[in-house]
């Protein structure tokens, strides 16, 4: 018996732009996270969550869903602290387009009302009073594109958050010796950052810590 080939169910998919959350501290939710009890140094008994386990997402994406739509959100991924006790980084996700994500049903399936009833949505691209479809074509080179996430440079996980720059760029030294010095970054390796300067007249290269430095804003 000859089994045809199964076709992919056709979406429709629009640009929709997210009203702000109340709590605007909560960006994301955790889902799928296993826990465990364990005994404090109280005697009393708690629950937390195993190590590793639980993917987090963010909420309007979870309330979307949950509500029986397709959603992509194009994410880029950053090195940001965890937390203030540390210094160490990890790639976490921040939305590429604010407040933006595009979302998508059956075509021909009238979900409008639905859509829009949410408390979440405000809105949705469109020009002359009707909203801008996107082609499946452009929603696919959109997820392949982004569906991962695009990652920072793997140097930028040692600069300081929201002061990152690149090779060739002019920086300020902002602590040490050399405190308001300008200098150019001439390589970045791990951790380091080779860089030149003026010194008795005449350019001297030398490696500084990368969290010393920040751009010169023009």
């Amino acid at each position: 018996m000859m089994i045809g080939r199964i076709e992919p169910m056709a979406m429709d998919w629009y640009a929709v732009r997210m009203r702000p959350l109340n709590n605007r501290g909560r960006r994301t939710v955790e889902l799928g996270a296993k826990r465990e009890t364990y005994t404090g140094r109280d005697g009393q008994t708690r629950v937390r969550k195993l190590k590793g386990t639980g993917q987090k997402r963010f909420v309007h994406e979870v309330i979307l869903r949950r509500n029986g739509f397709e959603v992509f959100l194009p994410v880029k991924l950053d090195w940001r602290q965890k937390h203030r006790c540390t210094k160490e980084k990890h790639l976490m996700a921040f939305p590429l387009l604010a407040d933006w994500l595009f979302v998508g049903w059956p075509a021909g399936t009238p979900r409008w009302e639905d859509l829009m009833s949410l408390d979440v949505v405000c809105g949705v691209l469109g020009t002359g009073g009707r909203p801008i479809r996107v082609s499946e074509t452009r929603m696919a080179r959109l997820m392949a594109q982004w569906g991962g996430g695009r990652a920072a440079p793997e140097h930028r996980r040692y600069q300081r958050t929201h002061a990152e720059y690149d090779v060739g760029d002019r920086v300020r030294v902002a602590v040490g010796s050399l405190e308001g010095q300008e200098v150019s970054v001439v390589s970045l390796e791990g951790s380091g950052a080779r860089v030149a300067l003026q010194l008795f007249g005449r350019d001297v290269q030398m490696t500084l810590q990368a969290d010393v430095l920040e751009p010169v804003l023009s």
